[in-house]
């Protein structure tokens, strides 16, 4: 890699992982790491599909709205009622999709078969949702998701798919006022006065701001697609987004009230609720005088759990809850999971547990921390404690683990079958993404990949890790405080500069 003119300030280790990529991000605008990269994403011939609202994920079965999917396979609607939808195509062969149950019928050369579904087509806001299963078969050739990813190719791109579909990626950087959307190859596709809070990662729409206050949301043309002057706007989840108002209280006073909109720019769920969270696995965590989940239409499906004390939105189709409860005569206050039908599929016997990722969970017995799977087996025994424990949660295979010594602290990597990784020669590492280990030298801060071998020389004042899918990390320099922000490849190359 050729190292940038700029001189490399020497880091201090206390402060930087904490905070220095934070005063980069807030210095130039740079999106948030939540770009919704883990979030399905459905492509057809290597095009993304914008969907009104949707991909939902329903017990694990992503679920994608019929009309975008037939229209977009030369279907059109014949019928419409509470027993079938019956499409037919421009050859005049039909489907016949049977609501309430899992088949379908499906005209082909030589007569007709049945399609088997997953779930049963489930309708949300007026729209019908069918699973992949047979939306592949409207396309006649089934469906793929790219190994490691959350990508979803109905009839797929030549060539490199994974490459093509990546590079629909976009970040976003604040420049002088102006926020420039790079795609993953460093190349600049937009440059507006709004100012966006998040990459658009794989989205068509994410919420802006102009001169300080809420826009609405902006498409990748730059457009003010929705006009939506809310109080706040959220990011989408499963094709909808909280959006905040302030709401005028019988006192006079003001208060906040939260519902949803679709990305067609219609409020699916008004905004009736104190708080409300973004939608997975099909549900979303909204709270009034009590907390319980919703469904896209705004049907309550889970209520007030018992004794509850704390939750959090879905994750891997299991949602933690703590909540009061005995134990040994004594009133405690314990957390276990819930699954999507409200049920207890983990009890409540943990001091504290964190949300899964990757079917892994943080667990606390006794004041000593371990991992937990969705059983609610330990991957590695409670025995962490004091000042060592795991940092944030299970990512791109493995979670940090910092272990505490008389008068300083290592960081390691813990894989998913509990193996403690020691990255050669990396001495205090930083953090990780997509496979790639950040770790500080004496010169500054760089990139290796788990064995041990140099991918960017630490060069840089703060680096912030690769992102997963995009393949493409944030760098650093900074000189007498002035920021320096640069793009860069898994070869260590600059890609794009703010320069």
């Amino acid at each position: 890699m050729q190292r940038p003119k700029s001189l490399i300030r020497k880091h201090r280790l206390t402060v930087m992982l904490a905070t220095g990529f934070f005063a980069l991000a807030a210095f130039f605008g740079l999106g948030t790491t939540d770009a919704h990269a883990d979030r399905w994403e459905v492509f057809d011939q290597g095009e993304h599909l914008f969907f009104p609202e949707g991909p939902v994920e329903v017990d694990g079965v992503v679920m994608v709205p019929l009309r975008s999917i037939a229209e977009r396979f030369g279907y059109t609607f014949v019928s419409v009622d509470n027993k079938a939808i019956v499409l037919k195509d421009a050859k005049g062969y039909k489907a016949v999709i049977r609501l309430g149950t899992k088949t379908a019928l499906l005209d082909v050369d030589g007569g007709t078969k049945t399609q088997l579904m997953a779930q049963i087509p489930r309708n949300y806001n007026g729209t019908w949702f069918i699973d992949l299963a047979l939306a592949g078969a409207l396309g006649g050739q089934g469906h793929s998701v790219l190994p490691g990813t959350n990508l979803i190719q109905l009839r797929p791109v030549a060539g490199d798919a994974k490459a093509k579909l990546d590079s629909q990626y976009w970040f976003n950087f604040n420049v002088k006022g102006e926020t420039v959307s790079v795609d993953n190859q460093g190349q600049e596709h937009l440059k507006t006065p709004y100012a966006a809070v998040h990459d658009f990662g794989y989205e068509e729409l994410i919420p802006v701001k102009k001169s300080g206050y809420t826009a609405g949301f902006m498409n990748r043309s730059g457009e003010l697609a929705i006009d939506a002057p809310h109080y706040q706007l959220g990011q989408f989840s499963e094709g909808l987004a909280w959006f905040k108002d302030l709401v005028k209280t019988e006192t006079g006073g003001i208060t906040v009230k939260m519902g949803y909109i679709n990305r067609a720019g219609k409020v699916v769920i008004p905004a009736i609720y104190n708080r409300a969270s973004d939608f997975s696995d099909g549900l979303a965590k909204v709270s009034g005088s009590k907390t319980f989940y919703i469904d896209h239409n705004g049907k309550t499906v889970i209520r007030a759990v018992t004794g509850l004390q704390n939750s959090e939105p879905f994750s891997n189709g299991l949602a933690a809850v703590t909540v009061r409860t005995t134990s040994a005569g004594k009133s405690v206050i314990r957390t276990g999971f819930i699954n999507t039908k409200g049920k207890w599929a983990i009890k409540p016997i943990y001091d504290y547990a964190s949300s899964f990722s990757e079917g892994i969970a943080t667990a606390t017995v006794n004041g000593k921390s371990g991992l937990i799977d969705t059983k609610g087996n330990w991957i590695v025994k409670p025995k962490y404690s004091g000042g060592s424990g795991f940092i944030g949660q299970f990512h791109d295979g493995y979670i940090l683990l910092t272990i505490s010594g008389k008068y300083d602290y290592t960081y390691r990597l813990v894989d998913a079958k509990g193996n403690i990784i020691t990255v050669p020669g990396a001495g205090q590492i930083a953090g990780f993404g997509d496979g790639i280990v950040s770790y500080f030298g004496d010169t500054g801060m760089g990139f290796m990949n788990p064995a041990g071998e140099v991918i960017v020389k630490p060069a840089y004042s703060y680096v912030w890790n690769y992102t997963a899918g995009a393949g493409k990390a944030f760098v650093d320099l900074n000189n007498d405080n002035e920021y320096s922000a640069y793009l860069i490849n898994k070869a260590g190359e600059v890609v794009w500069s703010a320069e």
